[in-house]
């Protein structure tokens, strides 16, 4: 008789759980009305985007609050600054939860890829959504990630519109100048600097001349095949530019007298670029911490 009540006890304790409503899934009406609400950002249908919200629903992106309705306004001004965005489809995650409460909630973690109207540049960033239901409508979402690239080259982008034109000429000679060394093309480094162009490095001379200034430069990508420049920012100021700047790579090649370590340099630095009135580059002063790039390398520095 105990074992028959034991057993009994067994199947009502079994048959309650299976009863309970699950905590997790990825399967669901709300995950695929979520998806619904992504589908109509990426096609800029917004009327349908918002019929999924409830009339009170709040939204909060990155902070900034508003009410659910008014979403599609925030959408399209930031639209203005894109000539195409939407969500990447490789890689989305869904999942559904109910929390302590009992309440129902959709994650979404993603990626988003835009390309700036301003300067045709593709830029990438992960984007987590979450989204609480009440009767398969949201009634409150939030957005997280990160802009500060996107907002840093709109800053660029306003900062260079409001240059006169001489800047701009020396702008662009700037950005050239980085094509020009990630591709190591001295041909075209000779073609935008005087022929005796001088390169100070930490203030000791280290080029006279272009074909020195060459040499220099191919030194880098003999140790680093990968060897690449990026601008981050730049101020022009009369004749002289004045940008700061990170270089990367794997030491794969003999350099500066040390054979390869196969270490990965990543360090910060800053030029001071002087150009004559025709806008050609007479020289470069160069100042980065050595010692970090010796470090990074595992090898010592040489002796001065």
């Amino acid at each position: 008789m105990k074992k028959l009540f034991l057993l009994g006890l067994a199947v009502i304790l079994f048959t309650a759980c299976n009863k309970q409503e699950s905590r997790y899934t990825q399967n669901s009406p709300e995950i695929d009305t979520f998806k619904a609400v992504l589908n109509a950002y990426d096609t800029k249908n917004y009327e349908a985007l918002v019929s999924h919200y409830a009339d009170t629903s709040k939204t909060s992106f990155n902070k900034i609050n508003m009410a659910s309705k008014d979403i599609p306004e925030f959408h399209k001004e930031n639209d203005l600054n894109y000539s195409d965005r939407g969500f990447v489809k490789e890689g989305q995650e869904y999942e559904m939860v109910l929390d302590d409460e009992g309440k129902t909630w959709v994650n979404f973690w993603g990626t988003w890829k835009a390309t700036l109207a301003a300067n045709g540049k593709e830029y990438t960033m992960p984007i987590h959504l979450t989204a609480r239901f009440i009767d398969g409508k949201i009634v409150e979402d939030y957005g997280y990630w990160d802009p500060s690239e996107i907002i840093l080259a709109l800053q660029e982008i306003e900062a260079v519109n409001n240059m006169s034109v001489d800047d701009k000429a020396l702008y662009t000679t700037i950005k050239n100048m980085v094509t020009i060394w990630n591709k190591n093309d001295q041909v075209a480094m000779k073609a935008i600097s005087v022929p005796n162009l001088i390169r100070n490095s930490n203030g000791q001379r280290i080029a006279n001349n272009q074909d020195e200034y060459g040499a220099m430069m191919t030194s880098f990508f003999t140790g680093f095949s990968d060897f690449k420049v990026a601008l981050e920012d730049t101020k022009i100021n009369g004749n002289k530019a004045i940008i700061t700047w990170r270089c990367t790579g794997t030491h794969n090649g003999e350099f500066l007298g040390n054979a390869a370590t196969n270490k990965k340099i990543n360090m910060l630095g800053m030029s001071v670029w002087t150009f004559n009135k025709d806008g050609l580059a007479v020289q470069e002063d160069a100042f980065f911490d050595n010692l970090t790039m010796f470090n990074q390398l595992g090898i010592a520095p040489p002796k001065s």
